[in-house]
């Protein structure tokens, strides 16, 4: 059974660009095995520029699903609206609301890794937002040891949900649903792309 499966999923999971990983395609790829398994899933991607993202969240939870998906082409603390909100701030918001949220932060595994894994999970800690899993996006490069997968989950203090190929496929959905199910089991691990 794969980590995944292991876990109670918050109604809303933030998926959050740890170290200038492809937050999208880990929120894409969480999006389809969740949906797989016949859980009722929604996504919403923030951008800057469209508006207050607090309110395009609350918006979205509304919406008919079990999990809502939610990324953002930034940083956890970049800004995303002209309020300088951030996705930090959905998250807190819809903590106040009541609404469970857990966080995924995502890495490419890099040398930086550990330094952005931890910052970030400091950050979400100081505003009580669990980080609840990370997803590895593996680089071409090989990942050295400070970057193992024990490294990386002691500096998130969270387990490890997937390792995603860095050229996960996103144009077929029946390839990305079969590619992303093999990077959520902890079986295939080995074999990713280092």
């Amino acid at each position: 059974m794969s980590t995944l499966e292991e876990l109670s999923l918050p109604r809303v999971v933030l998926v959050v660009d740890a170290d200038g990983a492809d937050a999208r395609l880990a929120a894409t790829a969480l999006t389809s095995v969740l949906a797989a398994t016949g859980t009722a899933v929604g996504s919403l991607r923030l951008a800057a520029g469209d508006g207050p993202a607090v309110r395009q969240a609350v918006t979205a939870v509304a919406g008919d699903h079990d999990v809502l998906v939610i990324d953002a082409a930034c940083g956890l603390l970049d800004p995303l609206d002209e309020r300088g909100g951030t996705l930090a701030d959905v998250g807190t918001a819809l903590r106040y609301k009541g609404v469970s949220t857990g966080e995924v932060l995502v890495t490419t595994g890099g040398r930086a890794a550990p330094n952005a894994l931890a910052l970030n999970a400091e950050a979400l800690a100081r505003r009580e937002l669990p980080v609840i899993g990370v997803v590895v996006i593996r680089a071409a490069q090989a990942v050295g040891e400070a970057t193992s997968r024990a490294g990386l989950t002691a500096a998130a203090g969270a387990p490890l949900l997937a390792v995603l190929p860095a050229d996960l496929a996103s144009d077929d959905p029946s390839s990305l649903e079969s590619q992303a199910a093999l990077g959520f089991s902890s079986d295939t691990w080995e074999t990713m792309a280092q």
